[in-house]
């Protein structure tokens, strides 16, 4: 999976969403303040959809007074007469691109930010991808229109976001990396299959990322630890080569016998090998002992 089909899959489900007004006009909104071109202060007449299936886009269109043309990459747009429906979402497309906005841009007084959710959903779908979560997390928007971009990190901002903005050649590029703001956006939007499938990804990542550390820790833990027991058995062969093995009590004998037949094996380890055995401490003070006696030869 790239980052298009990632992207795809969103816009797929985003397109077969439904909204009812004054929702679907937010949402119309955010997909022809995407469009704009980089000085235009007047909605756009054509909207180009990134992706093959348009969905219910066409009769949104319609449903707000407008006759549409699709050509399978592009909507063409007309007003069908001169009903108050098409007055309000040109005046609030207008209103975006002038930097005037709207009252619904602000915080909604029940607290979902109904604006900001349907306008990003709409921006989205005119200029949006999302990568691949396998690979990396990351949101991203260009934007053509100034104006527009400004709004669209507000409005990201307003849902507790926080986008970065950067210039491009003819565009501005907003973006956000963090895995958790991503999954947000996705249900913020209405993407409720792509969150599933995002998080499910995400799940199966730290899953991944913990083995590795565990492993890591293990063989990192297991190479100490022979190292260290090959160091202490160099000491111990030397004393038990000298005159001094003759003169060891039985106990440190065993201790001997026991680390230098079990040269990867742990303190605890070898004192459970002692007939009896005896705690982690007890091998420890007999080790320290053989190695003090070894390191004074």
């Amino acid at each position: 999976m790239d980052s298009e089909s990632f992207s795809a899959t969103v816009r797929a489900e985003v397109c077969q969403l439904r909204a009812k007004s004054p929702s679907r006009r937010y949402f119309l909104t955010g997909l022809l303040c995407s469009q704009a071109p980089a000085d235009s202060r007047e909605m756009p007449v054509t909207v180009r959809i990134h992706g093959d299936n348009p969905g219910k886009i066409e009769s949104y269109f319609a449903e707000e007074g407008y006759i549409t043309t699709f050509d399978g990459q592009n909507i063409a747009i007309s007003r069908k007469g001169s009903s108050s429906e098409t007055t309000l979402l040109e005046d609030m497309v207008t209103a975006c691109l002038s930097g005037d906005l709207p009252e619904e841009a602000t915080e909604d007084e029940d607290g979902t930010h109904r604006f900001a959710r349907y306008f990003m959903r709409g921006i989205f779908l005119g200029c949006g991808y999302i990568s691949d979560p396998h690979k990396t997390y990351r949101a991203e928007f260009h934007v053509a229109n100034g104006v527009c971009s400004i709004l669209t990190v507000q409005a990201l901002s307003s849902l507790g976001i926080n986008a970065s903005l950067t210039s491009r050649d003819n565009y501005a590029q907003i973006y956000f990396k963090a895995g958790d703001c991503v999954s947000d956006f996705l249900n913020y939007i209405g993407a409720v299959k792509a969150v599933l499938e995002f998080e499910n990804i995400r799940a199966a990542k730290e899953v991944n990322i913990q083995v590795r550390r565990t492993v890591n820790c293990d063989e990192g833990n297991f190479r100490r630890q022979t190292e260290a027991g090959a160091t202490r058995n160099e000491q111990i062969e030397r004393l038990m080569r000298s005159e001094l093995a003759t003169m060891l009590t039985p106990e440190l004998k065993e201790a001997a016998q026991v680390s230098l037949e079990n040269p990867g094996s742990s303190i605890a380890e070898l004192g459970q090998m002692m007939d009896p055995p005896i705690s982690k401490s007890g091998m420890s003070h007999r080790i320290s002992k053989l190695l003090e006696l070894a390191a004074g030869l």
